[in-house]
């Protein structure tokens, strides 16, 4: 069961995420990846599959640094980063994307 950090909005590293997740792991966007949690952002087919069967999570700090906190999709829940540790101790492993 790992943990998925992702910073970055690359397309590159999306597909090679969706190659790579376990139905077990989870995924924690920060950075300039939390547009990703904007009902605006292009998914691809397979990572729209992917969010109903994965814990995705936001951090909430990144979210109000770039004002989108009120703005992402429901399928992500926002976590600060005392939760963000958590999720980290909570995991067998974290793989940072970037």
């Amino acid at each position: 069961m790992a943990l998925h950090v992702i910073n970055k909005t690359d397309a590159t590293l999306w597909q090679l995420l969706q190659s790579a997740i376990h139905p077990k792991d989870a995924v924690l966007l920060i950075e300039d990846a939390v547009y990703v949690a904007l009902p605006t952002y292009p998914l691809t087919p397979g990572l729209y599959a992917l969010l109903p069967q994965l814990p995705c999570h936001v951090l909430a700090e990144d979210l109000a640094a770039r004002g989108i906190s009120a703005k992402i999709r429901p399928e992500f829940a926002s976590v600060s980063y005392r939760e963000f540790v958590a999720l980290c101790l909570l995991h067998d492993k974290v793989v940072n994307w970037q």
